[in-house]
């Protein structure tokens, strides 16, 4: 009894995370940077080809919001004069 008791605390304990070795880590990290290295062209031309149409994109939303806010405020005013 007191064996099954042990043995089910120990299997729902969870197993400590994995880790690596320094050279094991060395070798994930030069991997890493090799693929990085070679996907930032494609990055950065995807970043200019779309620059503009985000700029674009941010400043409506920009000037959708300062306008609702200057209507609202303007709404407010005029409810105040004309009381």
């Amino acid at each position: 009894m007191l064996v099954a008791a042990v043995a089910t605390l120990v299997a729902c304990t969870e197993p400590p995370p994995p880790t690596l070795a320094y050279k094991d880590r060395e070798l994930v990290d030069s991997l890493f940077r090799l693929q990085v290295d070679s996907l930032k062209p494609l990055y950065d031309s995807l970043c200019t080809a779309h620059f503009d149409s985000a700029v674009q994109f941010k400043t409506d939303s920009m000037l959708k919001v300062r306008t609702a806010e200057i209507q609202k405020a303007l709404e407010r005013l005029r409810q105040e004069t004309n009381q």
